[in-house]
């Protein structure tokens, strides 16, 4: 467990980072719907919202909003826990699988939401897995409006209305 005091812990809407332990193997297609599944199950139980995400080879990245009286460091935890046991009894292995720490980031401001979103959605681009966001099957960019499959429902975060776009 991460020694790091977080100042902002509910009532935010943060942007995460997980990574998987270096010393792992990269997740497959399967262990990505794995994850999907582990996500709407937390989400059930834990009644978070998603404002977005992408899953990589070698971390995630997601929009969370803790519920109220839930706390980011007791979601994250019931993210990895989950997921962790659900890839490891896929591989037939135990032991951990993701990086102690997470990086977060408190998103204050529309356009910062907008941001993440973009980063998200380009990522699986900038990493060289494909040519376009729409061809990665395992980002959010579906559920804003691109073509492909949505494995994960997006949860409405009543954002206040503003020019900024998105992919």
């Amino acid at each position: 467990m991460s020694r790091l005091r977080r100042l902002f812990v509910t009532g935010k809407v943060f942007f995460v980072t997980c990574n998987v332990l270096r010393a792992q193997t990269a997740l497959r297609e399967r262990e990505f719907e794995i994850l999907a599944r582990v996500f709407d199950a937390v989400r059930k139980r834990r009644r978070f919202l998603l404002g977005g995400y992408v899953f990589m080879p070698d971390h995630w990245h997601a929009v969370l909003v803790p519920r109220e009286g839930e706390t980011l460091p007791r979601l994250m935890s019931a993210l990895k826990v989950a997921s962790m046991q659900a890839v490891n009894r896929s591989r037939g292995k135990r032991g951990r699988f993701w990086q102690a720490r997470y990086y977060d980031h408190a998103i204050r401001t529309v356009k910062e939401f907008h941001d993440a979103l973009r980063y998200m959605h380009l990522n699986s681009v900038q990493k060289t897995l494909v040519e376009r966001p729409e061809d990665w099957r395992w980002s959010s960019f579906h559920s804003y409006g691109g073509p492909g499959p949505v494995h994960l429902r997006i949860d409405d975060l009543n954002l206040p209305a503003d020019e900024a776009t998105h992919l």
